[in-house]
């Protein structure tokens, strides 16, 4: 048998599982196949993107873009509220049991708490960075006012985005966001250089992506008010708020730690290195993200599935997914993270020979992207089994961990020193959560598997 042949046979044995669960033998496989194809088009897309924005930014510029944005990426953390995670969770569970009442209560009430959190957090940081940042900073600083005027979008389309899932409408959950707000957002960029040239900015690249943003918003929540099933809209709202902040809570600390692992070294080297250097290392962690864009696919169709599976306490069948979904991951990974290591110096030619000098930080974090995606879903599996203060306990110590390196070894080695952070850390990481997943709930997550489960 040949390798598309292995291919082809595990991708429809992995779907002959999840299609035995529960009748959603057509969700399921439309919402994997859908998830896979739409990653690999907002891949490209994101990569197009980011080309145009070095080229027309150059590395300072750039640089101050992708710090401002990963402000936003870190402040929607607080922002949500862990409520995103709880959506997907709860809503699952409130379809299966007919709660219409819970869920439309849920849906208003962490729509308006997030709403207003979000504003008074984009305010707060907005005046603080005012007073802490000098004048030599104008252009970063300026970046990070316009950006935080997205922050309550960013936040709101998180829980759309979640309730979307937990629905199993994968696919009309992020096509907004994936899609329609990209390729906008080039249109926008291409019909900004027509008027300005070369003196497009930062600020107003910014600004452009915040407009493109706004309408994929809007076109989520009209797509959003028709997902919704009738009972939802004709039951009057219930509210358990005591039981969701309980649940929220360490669902948020742990989606902070998990944009903390993801992002602080991009923060921290901005910080202490400037918007260069930035810049710089944020092209070349775009193209190590590449090797997980599988992992993600994989696991937004797969919440909704583990939750039920779990709560079933059908773990034969779960086990066979996590099984096959982290081969399929692996399989799909590994060659992406090879052709990156090897051929880093071209890949990053493409955004410009400044960006040439991020080829041993892109080999360093493709080495630990590899760990992470051969790992398999392993944050996923503790999260819908109600295991996140688990996983928040793992993920915290590797957060940690981050920290330390990276403000030991940036000063001395700059984008290497915060790329050896990052790859030890998340390396660390996924160790640790893997152990997690088996001690909690008998599951190996790695493509490695077992024949036999132990059962708790």
């Amino acid at each position: 048998m040949n390798t598309s042949a292995k291919v082809s046979c595990s991708i429809k044995s992995l779907y002959q599982i999840l299609f035995k669960f529960a009748g959603m033998k057509g969700s399921i496989a439309r919402g994997a196949s859908g998830t896979f194809g739409l990653r690999i088009v907002s891949t490209g897309l994101s990569f197009i993107i980011g080309l145009l924005l070095a080229r027309l930014l150059g590395t300072t510029g750039y640089g101050a873009y992708a710090y401002a944005m990963t402000w936003v990426s870190l402040l929607a953390v607080p922002g949500a509220l862990g409520l995103d995670k709880l959506l997907v969770r709860e809503v699952v569970i409130y379809e299966t049991k007919s709660e219409w009442r819970l869920m439309r209560g849920l849906l208003r009430w962490s729509n308006q708490v997030v709403l207003i959190v979000s504003s008074v957090l984009a305010l707060l940081v907005a005046l603080i960075s005012c007073f802490l940042m000098s004048c030599r900073d104008s252009l970063v600083l300026i970046s990070l006012l316009v950006a935080l005027a997205s922050l309550p979008l960013v936040t709101l389309i998180r829980l759309r985005q979640a309730v979307l899932r937990g629905l199993n409408k994968v696919i009309a959950g992020q096509m907004p966001e994936m899609l329609i707000q990209p390729i906008l957002f080039i249109c926008f960029i291409g019909a900004a250089y027509v008027f300005f040239g070369r003196s497009l900015t930062a600020p107003w690249t910014l600004g452009i992506n915040i407009a493109a943003t706004g309408i994929a918003f809007f076109v989520g929540a009209m797509v959003l008010l028709k997902s919704l099933p009738q009972p939802i809209r004709e039951a009057y709202p219930s509210y358990k708020i005591r039981e969701w902040i309980q649940s929220a809570l360490p669902l948020m600390l742990l989606t902070g730690i998990q944009i903390i692992n993801a992002r602080m070294d991009i923060i921290m080297l901005g910080a202490i290195k400037g918007p260069k250097e930035a810049g710089i290392y944020s092209v070349a962690n775009r193209g190590a993200e590449f090797i997980t864009f599988i992992l993600l696919a994989v696991n937004t169709s797969l919440a909704p599935t583990v939750a039920s599976l779990f709560a079933a306490k059908d773990m034969k069948n779960l086990q066979d997914v996590v099984t096959k979904s982290a081969r399929l991951i692996l399989l799909f990974s590994l060659p992406i993270g090879l052709v990156l290591i090897v051929f880093g110096h071209w890949f990053l030619l493409l955004f410009g020979e400044a960006f040439t000098q991020g080829r041993t930080t892109l080999v360093i974090l493709s080495v630990g992207q590899l760990a992470n995606a051969s790992m398999g879903s392993v944050s996923l599996l503790l999260i819908m089994a109600r295991h996140e203060r688990n996983a928040a306990v793992g993920m915290g110590i590797s957060a940690v961990l981050k920290i330390i390196m990276n403000a030991i070894l940036i000063p001395k080695w700059s984008m290497t020193g915060a790329a050896t952070a990052t790859a030890s850390s998340m390396i660390i990481c996924n160790i640790l959560l893997a152990v997690l997943v088996y001690k909690m709930i008998g599951i190996h997550s790695t493509a490695l598997g077992i024949v036999k489960l132990r059962r708790k």
